[in-house]
Formats: structure tokens, sequence, C-alpha cells
């Protein structure tokens, strides 16, 4: 699982805000696909995050984006233009940049946040009320090399049956 951030560019950051050097989407926007990679199902939701541990804590707050899942991997990106407000990101996460540096990268720059996941980061699935709920393994925040669970929360609950079946 990676989670951070893209900015107008297409350009990926982890969330401390370092390169990927990865291009997650082109200039308009939409995600880029590898060789044989094709898109299965696009679909908007919401999505919110929590760090898994021994007192649970929210990683990302609940956002509206879409997701967009292909047969290797699922993609979900922030919807652009959200009004955004310090601390300006969705991701409940300390970042090592000046407040003016942040704003400017959300707003100027079209910035928004990315989680992307494959088969193999995903642990259990299951529907939740009205949403559908997936425990995901990845990094840990600011601990490289440990991996960290991570209960993601999808809604609407079609949305989240439909990414996972895209992944099987």
């Amino acid at each position: 699982m990676i989670a951070g951030f893209v900015d107008g560019r297409g350009r990926a950051y982890d969330v401390s805000f370092r390169t990927l050097k990865l291009s997650l989407t082109d200039g308009e926007g939409m995600l880029l696909t590898g060789p044989g990679e094709k898109v299965q199902v696009q679909v908007a939701t919401s999505l919110s995050m929590d760090l898994v541990g021994p007192k649970s804590v929210v990683f990302l707050t609940q956002v509206r984006g879409e997701f967009t899942a292909t047969s290797s991997r699922v993609v979900f990106l922030a919807a652009s233009g959200l009004p955004r407000a310090e601390p300006f990101t969705f991701f409940n996460v300390a970042l090592p940049l000046h407040p003016s540096a942040i704003e400017h990268f959300f707003t100027a720059q079209g910035g928004r946040e990315f989680v992307q996941f494959t088969r193999e980061d995903v642990e259990s699935p299951a529907p939740e009320g009205t949403g559908f709920r997936i425990v995901l393994k990845g990094p840990a925040p600011g601990k490289p090399g440990e991996v960290a669970r991570y209960r993601a929360r999808i809604e609407p609950r079609s949305a989240g049956e439909q990414v996972l079946a895209a992944l099987r």
C-alpha cells in the first residue's frame, strides 16, 4: 500500500512529502496505466482510514474522491477542487513543510491525496453497515522498514465491493 499526495502534474509523494519518483496521473488528472493494465472499475466514493494499533488513530479523515481499479491495483484519488482549510490535507500527519507551502501545494498546484493498494496488501475485507471495510498492510508512517495495518472504510458499500472484485 502507498499513501500520499499527487500534484497537478501527476508527480506522487509519500505522506512525509518525499518524492516517490512515480507519475500517478496525466496532465488532466486521469490515472496513468502501465503496459497491459486496463481500467476495470471507476467509481465515485468516499474513503477514510485509521492506523490500527493498541489505540487506533485517524490516518485519513473521510474525503470524497474516486476509486479506479485495474486487475493489478486499486487507486483512490481525492476529488480535485475540495475546499481546504488548515491543515489543508485530509491525512492526519505532521508535515515537515511550512504551512504556506502546504497550502500552495493543495490550492495553486492542485494537489490531492491518494491511496494505492494491490491484492497482496489486502488482509480482510468485509461489509460494514452502509460501507465496506478493508484492512490493509503497508509501511508504518515515519518508521521505514516497519509494516502497519490500516482500516479503510469505503462508502457506499457497492463501491468497495466493485473495486475489490476487480483485484480477484
